[in-house]
């Protein structure tokens, strides 16, 4: 029986990794050696030791601008999900792209996601303010990019209720729970709790 399971559990696990393989928004021969232990800090502490490795970044498009030979992308750094787009969650920093050639700015426009398989070029000097920050540079294999996550608060009349955990509250057995309940199964994820309402 232990073996059965332990069977079951095998063929489950290979058919999820497939799914997840097969929904890549990048083709399997692009991302076959990347290296995804490699991190934006290890490149700006020791850019020398990763320059010509291939990775798989991703966040949101900060700034585009064509210069005289490659067009550069500043990037926010986040988190990927499966299927290798980014989304809006905590970021370790900064990165640029620099594509040889000619980028429509248009198409990589602020707010953006954007995804990129590419090759460490090194560390490059900027300035975010008045402070010097050390950018990581990435020079693309394979770019894609996507359209900004929606901000969908507000689009529901929600009452604010301030101090309270529930409409529930204080008169009901199901307190603290309720649909306004930070700590209900059915609650908005677009409303985090206290929720932002005038």
């Amino acid at each position: 029986k232990s073996n059965k399971l332990i069977c079951m559990k095998t063929i489950f696990l290979i058919f999820t990794a497939l799914i997840i393989a097969g929904c890549s928004v990048f083709p399997k021969s692009m991302t076959s050696n990347v290296n995804r232990d490699i991190t934006m800090e290890q490149v700006q502490t020791n850019p020398e030791r990763y320059a010509g490795q291939k990775v798989l970044w991703g966040g949101i498009i900060l700034t585009s601008e064509n210069l005289e030979k490659y067009t550069q992308i500043e990037v926010l750094e986040s988190e990927l999900s499966f299927d290798e787009r980014p989304y809006n969650g905590t970021s370790r920093g900064r990165f640029l792209i620099h594509s040889p050639g000619y980028l429509d700015t248009n198409i990589f426009a602020k707010d953006k996601r954007i995804s990129v398989v590419g090759t460490v070029k090194g560390v490059e000097t900027g300035k975010i303010g008045k402070m010097d920050y050390q950018y990581p540079v990435i020079e693309p294999l394979d770019l894609r990019v996507f359209e900004p996550i929606p901000d969908r608060r507000g689009e529901y009349d929600y009452p604010y209720y301030p101090q309270m955990y529930g409409p529930y509250y204080p008169y009901s057995p199901f307190y603290p729970y309720g649909p306004y309940s930070p700590y209900g199964p059915y609650r908005n994820p677009y409303y985090p709790y206290p929720y932002p309402f005038p």
